[in-house]
């Protein structure tokens, strides 16, 4: 299997995460389209629930 070599543009780079945020933006604006995104991606159940590889992962919260 060979190796491929990708590099972007400093204007693709830019269009990408452009894209990206547009789609945060939406994501974040619609609860639905928000679960069908992390189920679709494998992260969540269709009951709401974190999928077992990401059960143990530990994301710390800024505290109060």
């Amino acid at each position: 299997m060979s190796k491929i070599n990708f590099i972007m543009t400093e204007q693709e780079i830019l269009y990408f995460l452009n894209v990206l945020n547009q789609y945060k933006e939406k994501l974040s604006k619609n609860k639905k389209a928000a679960k069908k995104f992390l189920v679709d991606a494998g992260i969540y159940t269709e009951n709401g629930n974190l999928k077992r590889n990401y059960k143990h992962l530990c994301i710390p919260q800024e505290q109060v």
